[in-house]
C-alpha cells in the first residue's frame, strides 16, 4: 500500500518567522518615529533656552524698526534692507548673548556659523564708515539691554 503525503503549502515555522519579523519591523518603525519626535523636542527645549534673548533681540529692532518682522530673520532674500536687518540680528545675538554661532545660525533659517561670522564683520565694517548706521545699530543695542533686564 502506497501513503500519499502531502506537501505543506507553507511551514508553520517559516510563517511564524515571517510574522515575527514582519511584527518586529513594525516595532523598529514605530520606535524610530518616537526618537524623531524625542529629538525634535530635545531641540525645541534647547532653543527655548535661547528663545528669550532671541526674542528680546527681536524686539529691539523692533522698536528701532518699526517696519521689522521676526520671520525677516529666517528668509532667504539678499533685499538689502532684510539682510541689513538680519546681519543686525546676528550682530547682536553674538555680542550680547552667550549663544553659540551655530545656534545663532539655526535661530536664522538654519545658516551656517561661518555666514554669522561673515555678518558679524559686515556690520562691523558698516559701523566704522556709516554713522547713520552705528546710531541705529547704537539705539538697537540699548533696547536690547533693556529688554534683556526684563528677563
Amino acid at each position: 500500500m502506497r501513503i500519499k503525503l502531502k506537501a505543506p503549502q507553507h511551514n508553520s515555522r517559516t510563517t511564524f518567522r515571517r510574522s515575527e519579523i514582519e511584527r518586529l519591523k513594525e516595532v523598529i518603525y514605530h520606535q524610530s518615529i518616537r526618537i524623531n519626535e524625542l529629538e525634535r523636542m530635545l531641540k525645541v527645549d534647547n532653543m527655548n533656552a535661547s528663545n528669550e534673548y532671541a526674542k528680546a533681540a527681536h524686539l529691539a529692532i523692533k522698536s528701532v524698526f518699526p517696519y521689522y518682522q521676526p520671520e525677516y530673520v529666517k528668509l532667504r532674500t539678499r533685499k538689502r534692507a532684510i539682510v541689513e536687518l538680519r546681519q543686525m540680528f546676528q550682530w547682536l545675538c553674538r555680542n550680547k548673548t552667550s549663544l553659540s554661532l551655530q545656534k545663532i545660525g539655526q535661530i536664522c533659517g538654519g545658516r551656517d556659523h561661518s555666514t554669522v561670522i561673515n555678518s558679524c564683520r559686515v556690520v562691523d565694517n558698516l559701523m566704522s564708515y556709516d554713522k547713520r548706521y552705528a546710531r541705529n545699530l547704537e539705539s538697537v543695542k540699548n533696547k536690547f539691554e533693556e529688554f534683556a533686564e526684563q528677563i
